[in-house]
Formats: C-alpha cells, sequence, structure tokens
C-alpha cells in the first residue's frame, strides 16, 4: 500500500500506478482558505511563487506589472504561471532543495525587491540569503491542518510538506516497518524534528522522480 499526502493528478504516474497493480492512499492532510489581502502599492521588481496555490491565489486577484520579473520554486509552478499568461523570468531547479534554489536565487535577484506571496505557514527559505528590507512578504492564504486517521497502515509513506506531515502524525503513527519518503529537504528536516528519518528525499519534487525511486526501491518488477 502506498500513501500521498497529496491528490494526484499526474497522468503519467497514475498510469504507472495503474500498470503496476500499485493500491495506493492520495489523502491531503491540508486544506487551503483564501486570506482577504490587498494587491501590494508599493513598488517591487521581482515577484517569487512558491508553488501553482500561491501563484493562483495572487493572480486571482491581482495583475503582474510587465516590467517586474517572474521567478518561481519549480517547473510545475513555472508551468502553472505560463497557463495563466505570463512568462517566467526564473525557475528553480532542484525544488526539492530549497537552499540551492535560494543560492541560485539570490544571485539571479542582485539586490533588487522581491515579494513573496504566500502561506501563513510559509518556512521562508528564499528570503534567507536576501537582505533586511528587500522583501515584502504577503500572505495570500491559510493552510488548515485537517487529519485524517488511516485504517491500515501503509507499507510506503509519501509526505509532500511539513504540515501534511505535522497533520498526519496528530492522528496516526509511523512505525520501524513503513519506508519514507519526503518530498524535499524542508520535509525532511521536519522528519528529523519528530524523531523519523527519510529512507529517501526527492530532490526535484516531481512525480517523475517519485516514480523512479518507487520503480527502483519498492516496486522493482512493474515494469
Amino acid at each position: 500500500m502506498l500513501f500521498i499526502s497529496k491528490k494526484v493528478t499526474d497522468k503519467d504516474f497514475l498510469s504507472f500506478v495503474k500498470d503496476a497493480d500499485i493500491n495506493m492512499i492520495d489523502q491531503p492532510m491540508i486544506s487551503f482558505v483564501a486570506e482577504p489581502f490587498d494587491c501590494p502599492k508599493e513598488e517591487y521588481e521581482v515577484v517569487f511563487f512558491t508553488s501553482p496555490r500561491s501563484a493562483g491565489f495572487y493572480l486571482d486577484q491581482c495583475t503582474i506589472p510587465k516590467s517586474v520579473a517572474i521567478a518561481t520554486i519549480g517547473r510545475a509552478t513555472s508551468d502553472y504561471v505560463a497557463s495563466r499568461g505570463y512568462s517566467v523570468d526564473f525557475t528553480g531547479i532542484t525544488s526539492g532543495n530549497p537552499a540551492k534554489v535560494s543560492a541560485d536565487f539570490s544571485v539571479f535577484v542582485a539586490g533588487r525587491k522581491v515579494l513573496f506571496p504566500q502561506s501563513n505557514y510559509s518556512h521562508q527559505s528564499m528570503q534567507k540569503r536576501l537582505y533586511e528590507g528587500q522583501t515584502t512578504d504577503l500572505i495570500v492564504y491559510k493552510t488548515a491542518l485537517t487529519p485524517v486517521k488511516l485504517d491500515i497502515k501503509p507499507s510506503v509513506l509519501v509526505f509532500t510538506s511539513p504540515t501534511n506531515l505535522n497533520s498526519f502524525l496528530s492522528l496516526n503513527t509511523i512505525d520501524e516497518h513503513q519506508k519514507i519518503i519526503a518530498w524535499g529537504k524542508t520535509t525532511e528536516s521536519f522528519l528529523h524534528k519528530n524523531n523519523l528519518k527519510a529512507d529517501f528525499t526527492l530532490e526535484y519534487s516531481s512525480f517523475g522522480e517519485l516514480q523512479e525511486v518507487l520503480e527502483k526501491h519498492f516496486y522493482t518488477n512493474c515494469k
């Protein structure tokens, strides 16, 4: 049994699950609520989106001037922004490793002022390499913990964010026989804080990469 703390819509991954005859529970442990906010009046030169969700909540209410550069944490977010009619100037390569993206992003920014539309649970990884007064944080949605008690113990657990993991642990336990896959370094760090260890940590945080890990280590006879 495979558990993923995220609703799976990726067609290739769903085909893999079906072909490999994998029993999957794709159950989010969090939900999202729009937070009232005003579109920024102060000048900013770069806007950074941490997820398709942050981009969606922001773009549903605000437009981005053509003079503003758009940056994102990774490919999925860039694809979403492009679907809304905008060109992306910076895309993080290793979205599962925010520290690496942050280093690359700080070079791209080069002293410009940056707007960060984000959740109330944001870890603000991208801001850490920027100087005080260079960033504006704007909460555009709230993340609510909505835990679900699982009736069974899946053999493989995939946690897609620290908040999903936090919510999961409020009603469920993890034993030594279950294998854990972290959807990036931030989730891996949160596992450590809870005295848990990731067996694998995704670097690119994509379903393609997750499929590779599952095929290589858990479902070796699925091809």
